[in-house]
C-alpha cells in the first residue's frame, strides 16, 4: 500500500516570478497538476534542486547566494556569501551532496554537505559542449537510473527534444525515442516523477504556462496535464520524499483521581507471649478420720443372781403370748471416789478393798457402746420372757 501511494503522489517545490520581484513558493502534485501555495520569499529565486537525505532545497538568488527552503517552503538561516560565478544561474539539481547548475556553457558544482569543510562552496566545474543545444536547457534533474541530467532544449525554429547533459564529461546528446515536446522559449521547470516519466513546464508557450508528461520507455508519448498563466521565471525541484505513514496516537486515557501516597502498612503488635499459668498447689485432700469399727454387741455378762434361762423355741401353732415387761434395768452403780489409802494400824486386821476405778468422761464411742449394751439387755430380756412364756404354755396343756 505504501508503495503505492509512493508512486501514485509526487510533489515538487515551485518558484515562480515575473519580470521583476521576489519569487513565490508552490507545491505542484505532478500527477495531477494541483497547486498549493506555499508562501512568497523576499528574494528571486532560481536553478533550485532538492536534496532528499535532507528533506532541504537548495537554489540561488541573482547575486549568486545559496538559499536554503524546507519542504514547506521557509526559508531557513543559513549564512552563504554572494558568489559571481553562481550569478544568472538558470538550471539547477542536487546530485549527490552537490548543487549542480548551468551557468551559460558551463556546469558548476556546489558543496551541500552541511558537515563539508567547504560546505556552500563551488568544488567542481564542467564545460558543456554541442554548445547551441546546452546553452537552451533552462532545466534539468537527475535521472536515477543513469546518473545524467535531463532536460529540454529549444531552438528558434521547430519543436523542443529531451536531451541528456553528463555531469562528469559535459556532453550535451538529444535522448532517442524521447516524443517531441510543443515550441516554446523555455522549459524552466524539469522534474523526474516516480514512474520514470518526465514532467516538463513550458512556463513562455502562446501566453500560458503548460505542464507537460513525457513518457521515456521509447513510445514517444506527450500528454500535456495541466495550463495555467505564464511567468517569467520558473523553477522546480523533487519529488519529494514520501513522508512516513505514521498511525495515530492511541488516546490517552482519561486520568483519574490522582492516587494519594500509598500509607505505609502499619505492622501488627507482636503478642507478647502469654505467661502460663502457675498450676496452683494442689491441696492434698485430707484424710477423712477412719470410722472406728462400731464393736458388734457384745451379750453383755450375765449379773449375779440372775438365772441362766435356757432357750426354748417357739411350738408351732401355739399362740405367742406377748413379752412379760421388761424387768427393770438395773442402774449402774456411782462409783464413788477412792479414798486416800489408810495406813492399817498393826492392831487390826488387813482388809483388802477392791480398787474401783472411775469411768472417763463419756465421749461419742463410749456413748455407743453404752447403747449397744443397753438394747442388748433388752433384747435379752425379752428371750427370757418368750421362753418362760413358752414353758408355761406347754405346762397348761
Amino acid at each position: 500500500m505504501i508503495e503505492e501511494l509512493a508512486l501514485a503522489v509526487c510533489s515538487a517545490i515551485q518558484v515562480e516570478a515575473d519580470h521583476h520581484g521576489p519569487s513565490e513558493v508552490y507545491l505542484v502534485d505532478l500527477s495531477s497538476g494541483a497547486v498549493r501555495g506555499l508562501g512568497a520569499l523576499d528574494v528571486r529565486l532560481n536553478a533550485i534542486g532538492y536534496s532528499a537525505p535532507q528533506d532541504r532545497v537548495y537554489g540561488l538568488d541573482d547575486d549568486g547566494r545559496v538559499v536554503v527552503l524546507d519542504r514547506e517552503g521557509r526559508r531557513l538561516d543559513v549564512p552563504s556569501r554572494p558568489s559571481h560565478l553562481l550569478r544568472h544561474a538558470t538550471a539547477g539539481a542536487v546530485v549527490g551532496e552537490r548543487l549542480v547548475v548551468r551557468v551559460a556553457n558551463l556546469l558548476l558544482s556546489v558543496d551541500v554537505d552541511p558537515t563539508s569543510a567547504r560546505y556552500l562552496e563551488v568544488v567542481h566545474r564542467t564545460w558543456l559542449w554541442a554548445v547551441p543545444e546546452a546553452i537552451t536547457v533552462d532545466d534539468f534533474d537527475v535521472n536515477p537510473a543513469d546518473g545524467l541530467l535531463y532536460g529540454v532544449a529549444t531552438f528558434p525554429h521547430g519543436h523542443a527534444s529531451v536531451v541528456t547533459l553528463d555531469p562528469t564529461t559535459g556532453e550535451v546528446r538529444r535522448v532517442p525515442g524521447a516524443g517531441r515536446l510543443p515550441k516554446g522559449e523555455a522549459y524552466g521547470a524539469v522534474v523526474f516523477g516516480r514512474d520514470g516519466a518526465l514532467y516538463a513546464t513550458n512556463n513562455l508557450g502562446g501566453g500560458h504556462s503548460t505542464l507537460h508528461r513525457v513518457a521515456l520507455d521509447g513510445s514517444g508519448a506527450v500528454s500535456k496535464i495541466v495550463v495555467r498563466p505564464a511567468v517569467h521565471t520558473l523553477d522546480a525541484a523533487g519529488c519529494l520524499s514520501v513522508p512516513p505513514v505514521v498511525d495515530p496516537p492511541d488516546p490517552e486515557p482519561t486520568p483519574g483521581p490522582t492516587p494519594g501516597p500509598t500509607p505505609e502498612p502499619t505492622p501488627e503488635p507482636t503478642p507478647e507471649p502469654t505467661p502460663e499459668p502457675t498450676p496452683e498447689p494442689t491441696p492434698e485432700p485430707t484424710p477423712e478420720p477412719t470410722p472406728e469399727p462400731t464393736p458388734e454387741p457384745t451379750t453383755p455378762p450375765r449379773p449375779p443372781g440372775v438365772p441362766q434361762v435356757p432357750v426354748v423355741p417357739p411350738v408351732p401353732g401355739a399362740p405367742i403370748a406377748p413379752p412379760p415387761p421388761a424387768p427393770p434395768v438395773p442402774e449402774e452403780p456411782v462409783v464413788a471416789p477412792t479414798p486416800p489409802a489408810v495406813t492399817p494400824s498393826p492392831t487390826r486386821a488387813k482388809i483388802r478393798v477392791a480398787e474401783v476405778r472411775a469411768e472417763p468422761s463419756t465421749s461419742g464411742v463410749n456413748r455407743a457402746v453404752r447403747d449397744q449394751r443397753r438394747w442388748g439387755l433388752v433384747a435379752l430380756l425379752l428371750i427370757l420372757g418368750a421362753g418362760a412364756l413358752a414353758r408355761q404354755h406347754a405346762r397348761n396343756r
